[in-house]
């Protein structure tokens, strides 16, 4: 009986490599800000991104302690049913109003994700008393989500050549491979309980207390920059918006995003050695500024190297991920993974959610390399003072 369940476990990892594939087949990314903008200005398109990923702050504690209370399983069914639905009514859309509704239901589906995914592998590993191999397992899954996303990237140039709704279609259609596969996951033994709405809410505030634990505590400024602002550079219309300032349109950035992507995926297989020769301190605080450098470039009209800059903005991105997820799940314990995950994707749109509507009148007004400008600036303050913050804390 052990034999199957570990069988069965072992195959979760399995599946939650094809769930990483299949939600960052990215065939919109390089077009999407064209296919929008038909329907709508950067400054209808600011409140079109800003409710939507407020919406999605909302629902993304709630649906962390949802994933600890239903069951991973669960969650990831309705998460990836959700996404697929949200995706194919904004590619069929005619109106604002249809992209804005489909928008919700997207986001609302990504709410749904946040979390649960990782919260699933690395409590089948504990079944399987292999939880400390999770950093391979991590390593492995950005490397699969760094490839699905490559091509995603250069096959939407080729689609949208075809027909400018095709990249969306076959980005909704992308999610059915993940839909089948949270039908396959086994629910990890630990920690699923029955649904009561005290424990719901429980679940929300007790595992929001464990991001505040003293070994976290002293990172949280630099973790929240890392995330928060790589998630306004990547989830908005901020990369395609910069991209497009130094000359790259959908057919240069089918190109540029996946050679950007697949020389991160490279790198970041290199990860672990660096975590063994850097502290985590030296560690984030060096892609924080990597960070800052990248936006400090994005400010000056350099043309096609404006490609060294939307790398070092991806590579600060794509490093800090996985670290700060590893150092997180080693600090939590399972009954509050999946929440406390969801509670760092939550404060890591805040920025977003924030400045969307402010960031798309001042694209609209052509203050783009301004707004670069300051956000590489504030990076550089911030940064200096988190690291003070750890060192002073770490005395």
């Amino acid at each position: 009986m052990f034999a199957w369940v570990a069988k069965g476990k072992e195959r979760n990892v399995m599946l939650f490599y094809i769930l990483t594939a299949s939600t960052n087949l990215w065939f919109a990314a390089s077009n999407w800000l064209y296919v929008w903008r038909r329907f709508m200005s950067f400054g209808e398109l600011g409140w079109v991104d800003g409710i939507g990923f407020g919406f999605s702050v909302l629902l993304e504690v709630p649906s962390g302690a949802l994933a600890d209370i239903l069951g991973k399983r669960i969650t990831l069914i309705m998460s990836n049913i959700a996404a697929t639905c949200g995706i194919l009514l904004i590619a069929l859309g005619n109106t604002f109003w249809e992209i804005f509704i489909g928008n919700l239901i997207v986001q609302f589906g990504w709410a749904l994700y946040s979390g649960a995914s990782e919260a699933m592998a690395y409590d089948s590993l504990i079944d399987l008393r292999k939880e400390h191999l999770f950093s391979q397992v991590l390593a492995k899954s950005n490397l699969v989500m760094s490839y699905a996303a490559a091509f995603g990237y250069y096959v939407g140039g080729f689609l949208y050549d075809i027909h400018w709704r095709m990249p969306h279609i076959v980005w909704g259609l992308s999610y059915v491979p993940a839909i089948i596969a949270s039908f396959l996951i086994i629910e990890p033994i630990s920690d699923t309980e029955k649904f009561t709405m005290q424990g719901y809410w429980n679940k929300i505030v007790l595992g929001t207390k464990e991001l505040f634990i003293p070994k976290l505590r002293k990172y949280l400024i630099i973790i929240f920059i890392l995330l928060g602002v790589y998630f306004l550079y990547t989830w908005g219309f901020i990369r395609p918006a910069i991209a497009t300032s130094f000359g790259f349109y959908s057919k240069e950035q089918s190109i540029i995003l996946p050679v950007l992507t697949l020389a991160c995926a490279y790198l970041i297989q290199f990860l672990p050695a660096i975590k063994r020769r850097l502290s985590t301190s030296a560690g984030l605080t060096i892609l924080s500024t990597m960070l800052a450098f990248g936006f400090l470039l994005s400010a000056l009209p350099i043309g096609y190297w404006g490609i060294v800059p939307m790398f070092l903005i991806a590579l600060a991105g794509k490093f800090s991920g996985p670290w700060i997820s590893i150092l997180i799940n080693e600090e939590i314990s399972s009954a509050y993974r999946a929440t406390t995950l969801s509670t760092v994707a939550l404060f890591s749109k805040i920025p977003y959610v924030v400045g969307a509507v402010v960031i798309g009148s001042a694209f609209e007004d052509g203050y783009l390399m301004q707004f670069c400008l300051g956000m590489g600036l504030t990076i550089l303050v911030v940064t200096a003072i988190s690291y003070s913050v750890i060192r002073l804390k770490s005395d």
